[in-house]
């Protein structure tokens, strides 16, 4: 009786360290899931696959009537002073990460109203260094995130 008591209680402890990294592997979820769609527009903005860079991000309402060839055009453009893969490293590594509503709530209301999407929906990257303010703010769109505001974050891994 005695092994199969130390048994017993080895199974219930080894079930409960499993289950609490379980739940650490959870709530990191977030930030991983936006993290990689971070790492997706920065590869995407050096791909030559316009149709997956329009695919990681959120259309700006001023260029929806475009075509999908001048929306990639004019994103590919705007977007290449923004982020950078080094970038998204210094995110995972310094930037606070959050609701969009908690990490800007200021801003979120009328980025989300311009963009058409819900505040309750997104979630956002802040870091600020040497006077320059990085910011990425994602949408939760199904599986994983859409980029609907980026800014900074290239000049943010030059500076560091």
């Amino acid at each position: 009786m005695g092994s199969f008591r130390r048994f017993s209680i080895a199974t219930a402890v080894a079930a409960i360290v499993a289950g609490g990294f379980f739940v650490i592997w959870q709530k990191g979820q977030p930030p991983r899931a936006a993290l990689q769609a971070s790492s997706r527009l920065a590869s995407n903005l050096v791909s030559t696959k316009g149709s997956e860079l329009l695919d990681t991000v959120v259309i700006p309402v001023a260029i929806q009537d475009l075509t999908p060839a001048e929306q990639q055009h004019f994103l590919s453009k705007v977007l290449a002073d923004e982020l950078l893969s080094d970038g998204v490293l210094v995110l995972r590594g310094h930037a606070q990460f959050g609701s969009a509503k908690s990490i800007f709530p200021n801003e979120c209301a009328g980025w989300c109203q311009q963009a058409g999407v819900n505040p309750d929906d997104c979630v956002a990257w802040r870091m600020e260094r040497a006077g320059i303010q990085a910011e990425v703010l994602l949408v939760h769109a199904g599986e994983g995130y859409r980029i609907m505001r980026c800014n900074n974050v290239k000049q943010m891994a030059e500076a560091i």
